[in-house]
């Protein structure tokens, strides 16, 4: 009797869902030295939400010098130099995909710069705005030729190279899309995530107000600090019942001779995120009159700790503060061009109640949380990666 084996029954292999694999940019972060406290302030926010998360395998890339974040299950690959000076931050941007020789399903860039040396995975930016072209364009005489050149060119080459860019706000990608226009681009996907702050872990605090109003002072042109201090002296002369003003950073030469001449108007030097926390949180306003950004963190970490903010129209913190709203705008916005329509706008903010402000404190904090903004950045990772 012949037996006849059946052969072996084919079977399917299970798919599993693996862990997706990523690596994040941070060499070119170094808090002490970047021009940028926002860019710093939402980086540090993003990836201690991103680092907490399970479904995302993660591989950091740091120097000596820079940022870098904490997580139970995070690689860290580390540089052997600091980046805080021109030639590390150099090599770092150049190098580190050859560096760091890690293999990966994505790179994440944070601060929106493509590394010169190209890369084997999937490589997505966030791209925060293009201030360096309304510099180029309106105020040429702050920067050399060679710096408007070269961090254009870098602009330039990161839209070029990304997959896919994240931006801040549909203000900014305005931006970028104009940019690319400009420059001959074909631009990669470009999606708007957001930002959050880690002041929204303060929102439960309670501050004791004092008379005074804090804005963030800059010699940087686009903050219009010199503007500030103009219409506030002009307003002086006129009125009694002002509260202070507290400027917070560095003021130009105008400034300066301006404020030296008030009773009215105190410095004070930058200062540590919970000095500056508990600072904002005392004021009875917030003054954000910058002419371009590419979101405007002040102003949501402002109603955080229960501090209403003045703002620009048609800026990109006009859209974030109105961000779907079908209503009346948040109270608070003034035209540049239109010195009566700030004291307007003053008058708005120091006359709202707190309930007034947590609402919109709560609103702000619905559209911003850091999970929030962390889902909407995992989904464009995975998209990239083609997860």
């Amino acid at each position: 009797m012949i037996q006849t084996l059946r052969p072996p029954r084919e079977t399917k292999p299970v798919d599993r869902p693996t862990v997706m694999r990523a690596a994040v940019y941070m060499a070119d972060q170094n808090p002490h030295r970047d021009r940028s406290l926002g860019i710093t302030t939402m980086t540090q926010s993003l990836i201690a939400e991103l680092f907490s998360r399970k479904d995302i395998d993660w591989t950091q890339i740091v120097s000596r010098s820079s940022f870098r974040g904490e997580g139970e299950s995070v690689a860290t690959c580390p540089l052997p130099f600091g980046t805080d000076y021109f030639l590390g931050r150099l090599l770092a941007d150049s190098l580190h995909p050859r560096l760091a020789g890690i293999d990966v399903d994505v790179l994440y860039y944070p601060k929106g710069y493509a590394p010169w040396s190209s890369v084997s995975a999937p490589s997505i930016g966030t791209m925060h705005d293009t201030i360096i072209q309304h510099y180029a364009d309106h105020y040429p005489e702050t920067r050399s030729k060679l710096a408007f050149r070269y961090w254009i060119r870098a602009s330039r080459r990161s839209l070029e190279r990304f997959d896919r860019v994240l931006t801040v706000s549909q203000t900014a990608a305005g931006q970028l899309h104009s940019f690319c226009d400009r420059h001959g681009i074909q631009p990669p996907p470009i999606e708007v995530t957001y930002e959050s702050s880690p002041w929204e872990k303060y929102r439960d605090l309670s501050f004791e107000k004092g008379d005074f109003v804090v804005h963030l002072a800059s010699s940087a042109v686009h903050k219009r600090t010199t503007y500030l201090v103009e219409q506030w002296d002009q307003l002086l002369r006129r009125r009694s019942d002002l509260p202070e003003l507290v400027l917070v950073g560095s003021l130009d030469k105008a400034s300066k001779a301006i404020v030296s001449q008030s009773d009215d108007m105190r410095v004070l030097p930058r200062l540590p995120l919970n000095e500056l926390r508990d600072l904002v949180g005392r004021a009875r306003a917030l003054i954000l009159p910058s002419e371009i950004e590419g979101f405007g963190l002040p102003a949501i970490e402002a109603y955080y700790v229960g501090t209403p903010a003045c703002y620009v129209s048609d800026t990109s913190v006009d859209e974030v503060l109105n961000l779907e709203l079908a209503g009346d705008s948040v109270p608070g916005k003034f035209e540049l061009d239109e010195p009566s329509s700030f004291e307007t706008a003053l008058d708005e903010v120091l006359g709202l109640s707190s309930i007034e402000v947590a609402e919109t404190s709560d609103r702000l904090y619905e559209l911003f949380s850091a999970s929030r903004v962390g889902n909407r950045v995992v989904a464009a990772l995975k998209r990239s990666a083609g997860r």
